[in-house]
């Protein structure tokens, strides 16, 4: 076999998602131990697109035989062997299985193993599967299967995995990047939003995404095609309840139960093309979405208006909730036919709860209601889809109208809440519906509407404030379960900020633990995760930090710029860089992370410049077409800081124009990450500026916020800064407080060894920028006073960091920064051999290979072969 390093030209037909599954699957052919794979996906994940790509990376001298499962000769026990036993001239329908093995191992016998390619292992009769599951077992062939599921007769390939005889390759949706290239293929450029919204509806199928894509605008017979393979075996009447089923997306089980013998759609649950929720009012749905878009391409009009007729008595004495409700609305919508107002509204609030927005619009506006709630969960759903400008303008009709005061509490409730949502939060005298609260009676609606108040409050500034709100609704057991999800990550949120970080940790994991809870929906998904992110990450728990958006929003578009901001602190620059580089250039975020993100990328080119130089100080600006100093008015959009009435009263008059995104938070980061961007070229400017942004969040209660700013002006020289971080710190607790007491100690000088504390209490907390520079100074300061034991220990801690900092994922390259006899070396070093091996190898004495291996220990930033090893084997 072929390595994977040398994939022939076809590599370029197959879809850029697969390339990684094709180099599995040839390398895992070539190694001598393992007889096979076994690649499982849906239909239309791109499966016989990778095998071929793998057959043609195939040696030419190793024989490939390819067979391919069809219903045609399924139902035949010796089925896709039947033309090599015709070819042996033998007659197929006389042979006893036991002697089919033995001719056809016999017509497989080759001077090298031949390779067995089977496409749709799944239409495969038992009897060849057994026998080539045989001659696998037995090393006379490598096998390459594609199968849909494993189910019988693939168990039967299934077997030799478990057994650890072949390998197995599930193929995944594909990712972002890979469905915007797509869609360029097809012509269209796509924004990341209409990205993850494709991604999810897709669910990464290929097939599916370019049906999506190109939508109605081709002729249906041209995407209609052959018939797809997952409906070979289905009966009639299964068809006609796959083609319900497809044109409303779910239905009750009830209702096709009542219509159809209940074997039909077990059978049709146990091939695996229907899925059955369990429960009182379950629902039944097409699996594969490529599948469900076949068959609505599949229907004509006038097959489909019968279908609708036939269904929709048994559906009105049916209870509809869910999938089921908003695909009998939708569809009876697509015939022209009015629906009821209440029927609208439960399918638009499900539409909306699971985040599909853009489907909830179009139900609500095709009612053609003036009902007050259709309207206000309108503008909810335009919020959601980005439309805040539609959205404020149904709420201000809303709150203007005569009639708002006649709404039930649920509706008040939630047209307070959206209206919370859509205003400045520096600006709460703006709120025209601050009388709602006095009106509501119900728990359920009070602790709705208080806890988004309370995210309002945090968001202006003012933590008490939402601490209180929060901590009520929480409390509160008669509250529903999503509304005390929220407040508790809120809650957890506030507490780390105002310095219990301890306390906050707990209450994020238990609102991590709520989201398990049955009654979450997308906006409790998306009111959370981004606290919870933020609560970790000014924690310094960087690792959950880290995973928090991408485990629980892997959707989200700009989830990997946010997380950029941890590759900051914990030393990889340059991939910190390099993600917020392709964020800000491909997509247009929402304008208070876009600025966040660009202050953050600033600080990371500015960080990369200083590593070449090896240095955290430079004497030149920093210069770069993104890069231009910014003045402190610019810096300040939303008024000056540091004013104490701006703390204290919250209806001062905001300069700018009003911005329901507002966050207090981000823009206090936004403003850090700025003023230490400028801070590399000209320190002792920016130390008193940073000293003040540090006293306006000490002043509000953001006593981690201020330690985060005063840590870095007391590094850059503010007298002020060092004197009060000492205070402050022991307003902090966990990990942080900690730190910032050292750096406090370090910057004020009380002992030699201060710095060296400092220097290894940044290392422990993950703060490696930082800890590169107390280490290089401790270094410093221990040669000038002659401390040779105070200079080991900071030279360890530097070229910790320093390592960190120079092989952060992306970074540094070994093969462009080594000598081709450093590469020797450290091939060797990372294969296990000695100093006198190295020699007899490289013709050098052992002295010299010492020689190179210490020259190479000082450039590395690593103190001993160990560390070498495990370098070179991490960038191999």
């Amino acid at each position: 076999m072929k390595s994977d390093t040398a994939l022939r030209p076809s590599m370029s037909a197959v879809n850029s998602g697969s390339q990684a599954q094709v180099a599995e699957i040839t390398r895992n052919l070539a190694k001598p131990d393992v007889y096979g794979s076994l690649v499982i996906g849906a239909s239309g994940m791109g499966k016989t697109t990778v095998i071929n790509a793998v057959a043609a990376n195939v040696d030419p001298e190793v024989p490939v035989f390819r067979f391919r499962g069809s219903n045609l000769i399924a139902s035949r026990n010796l089925g896709i062997f039947e033309v090599l036993l015709s070819c042996e001239v033998e007659a197929s329908h006389e042979i006893a299985p036991g002697a089919a093995l033995s001719i056809i191992s016999r017509i497989f016998e080759r001077e090298r193993t031949p390779v067995v390619i089977i496409d749709n292992a799944d239409r495969v009769d038992e009897h060849s599967l057994s026998i080539v599951s045989q001659l696998a077992a037995a090393g006379r062939i490598k096998l390459v299967a594609a199968a849909e599921t494993i189910r019988p007769p693939v168990d039967l390939l299934a077997a030799l995995w478990t057994a650890g005889k072949v390998a197995r390759t599930d193929l995944e949706g594909l990712d972002g990047p890979a469905i915007a290239a797509v869609a360029r293929e097809l012509g269209y450029e796509l924004d990341d939003r209409r990205i993850a919204a494709y991604r999810e509806r897709s669910r990464g199928n290929p097939r599916m995404l370019r049906k999506l894509i190109v939508g109605r605008t081709t002729k249906v017979a041209s995407r209609r095609g052959g018939d797809h393979r997952a409906l070979w075996n289905v009966l009639p009447a299964q068809k006609r309840i796959l083609e319900m089923i497809a044109m409303a997306g779910a239905l009750p089980y009830e209702a096709l139960r009542s219509m159809y013998e209940p074997e039909l759609l077990d059978s049709l649950e146990e091939r695996g093309i229907i899925s059955i929720t369990r429960g009182r009012r379950a629902e039944v749905a097409v699996v594969e979405p490529a599948v469900a878009q076949h068959l609505r391409d599949s229907v004509q009009p006038s097959q489909g208006l019968q279908l609708l007729r036939d269904i929709t008595p048994v559906l009105e004495t049916t209870p509809l909730v869910g999938a089921s409700l908003f695909g009998q609305v939708r569809w009876t919508q697509d015939w022209g036919v009015p629906v009821d107002s209440v029927k609208v509204l439960g399918a638009a609030m499900w539409a909306n709860e699971r985040g599909d927005f853009a489907g909830a619009i179009d139900v609500l506006r095709d009612s053609k209601s003036e009902d007050p709630e259709i309207h206000l969960e309108l503008a909810r759903a335009e919020r959601g889809r980005g439309d805040t400008v539609e959205a404020e303008l149904i709420v201000d009709r809303l709150v203007s109208s005569p009639q708002a005061s006649q709404g039930s509490d649920r509706y008040l409730s939630r047209l307070a809440c959206l209206e919370l949502r859509l205003t400045d939060p520096r600006e709460p005298h703006t709120l025209r519906t601050e009388w709602v609260r006095d009106r509501l009676k119900s728990t359920v609606d009070t602790g709705r509407l208080d806890v988004t108040r309370a995210q309002f409050e945090v968001r202006g500034g003012r933590l008490e404030e939402g601490r209180k709100l929060s901590e009520r609704v929480f409390r509160d057991r008669d509250c529903l379960p999503r509304h005390r999800q929220r407040a508790c990550s809120l809650l957890g949120q506030v507490e780390i900020m105002c310095g219990r970080i301890e306390r906050g940790l707990e209450y994020l994991a238990q609102a991590e633990m709520m989201f398990s809870l049955p009654d979450t929906t997308s906006f409790e998904v998306e009111d959370s995760v981004p606290q919870i992110f933020m609560g970790r990450y000014l924690a310094g728990d960087w690792d959950r930090a880290r995973t928090t958006l991408r485990r629980l929003v892997p959707l989200q578009a700009d989830s990997a710029s946010v997380t950029a901001l941890v590759d900051l602190w914990t030393g990889h620059i340059t991939r910190a860089q390099q993600t917020l580089d392709k964020a800000l250039a491909d997509a247009t975020e929402r304008e208070d992370n876009r600025a966040l993100m660009q202050a953050a990328l600033r600080l990371a080119e500015g960080l990369l410049r200083m590593r070449e130089t090896s240095t955290r100080r430079a004497t030149t600006p920093v210069s770069g077409d993104r890069t231009t100093h910014l003045r402190r008015g610019e810096r300040i959009r939303r008024g000056e800081r540091s004013g104490g009435s701006n703390v204290a009263d919250g209806t001062e008059p905001t300069r700018g124009v009003p911005r329901a995104d507002y966050d207090w938070c981000l823009d206090f980061l936004t403003d850090l990450l700025e003023l230490e961007a400028e801070a590399l070229t000209n320190p002792a400017k920016i130390a008193d500026e940073m000293y003040g942004l540090g006293a306006e969040a000490a002043e509000r209660g953001a006593h981690t916020l201020a330690v985060y700013a005063w840590m870095e002006a007391s590094r850059h020289g503010s007298p002020a800064a060092q004197l009060n971080l000492i205070d402050e710190a022991e307003n902090v607790d966990g990990d942080l407080g900690r730190l910032a007491s050292a750096v406090a100690k370090a910057c004020l000088g009380e002992d030699d060894g201060a710095e060296i504390k400092a220097a290894d209490e940044a290392l422990s907390f993950g703060a490696v920028v930082m800890g590169a520079d107390l280490a290089r100074s401790a270094r410093d300061r221990a040669v000038r006073n002659h401390d040779s034991a105070a200079v080991k220990h900071a030279r360890i801690l530097l070229d910790s960091s320093l390592r960190a900092i120079t092989f952060d994922a992306g970074g540094a390259n070994l093969s462009e920064i080594l000598t081709a006899m450093e590469k020797q070396l450290v091939n060797g070093v990372a294969e296990g051999a000695s100093n006198s091996e190295l020699g007899a190898r490289l013709h050098l004495s052992v002295r010299t290979v010492e020689w190179h291996l210490g020259r190479l220990y000082r450039r590395l930033h690593v103190s001993d072969r160990q560390e070498l090893k495990q370098i070179a084997r991490s960038l191999a």
